[in-house]
């Protein structure tokens, strides 16, 4: 008889689970992204040229000289006054990545243009170069952003062009200068 009191006791924890409310059951989803890029890729540059600027016999003078921004050069080049020879060329640039993106680019306000070759005494002679570009207006930063139309090929064509001043107290000879157009996924 010492078995009836242990299977009375299973016997009620079996009936005490029966009536017992079910554990309650949670679920949610997870998204899951990947962004996948195709590298950055700019490529041209070339060679920003003024040509060949003569200046005027008078004392004093002072002319802009402006590469447009553009495939071609459809403006008055030479400044009044001076004599111009030579074909000006803005500098083309393409950009490519991945479609629908947005690119910072980076471009230099200024660039100073150095004499070459200088040999006479004191600081080099230089000339400043104000960029301009077909992307946008002149920002005040340098810093432009441009959203990508395709993946890869053709990719975005883009131009550089500046203006530079010369003066009575530009030292004559040939001026070169250097810069850098950098640009990244933003």
């Amino acid at each position: 008889m010492m078995l009836k009191p242990a299977l009375l006791v299973t016997a009620a924890a079996a009936a005490a689970l029966a009536f017992a409310p079910a554990a309650s059951a949670a679920t949610t989803s997870v998204t899951i992204k990947a962004n996948v890029l195709k590298p950055v890729q700019l490529t041209g540059g070339g060679t920003m040229d003024f040509g060949t600027i003569l200046t005027p016999s008078s004392a004093t003078y002072s002319g802009t000289f402006t590469i447009a921004p553009a495939a071609s050069q459809t403006g008055t080049f030479c400044a009044a006054g001076f004599s111009c020879s030579g074909t000006p060329a803005s500098a083309l640039f393409n950009i490519q990545g991945t479609n629908k993106t947005n690119i910072g680019i980076n471009i230099p306000l200024t660039v100073t243009l150095t004499l070459q070759n200088y040999t006479g005494g004191g600081t080099t002679p230089t000339l400043v170069l104000n960029t301009t570009n077909s992307l946008a207006a002149n920002n005040g930063t340098g810093t432009y952003t441009i959203q990508l139309p395709n993946s890869g090929q053709p990719g975005r064509d883009f131009f550089l062009g500046g203006a530079m001043t010369v003066t009575q107290a530009t030292v004559g000879g040939s001026y070169a200068g250097t810069f850098t157009v950098t640009a990244d996924y933003n």
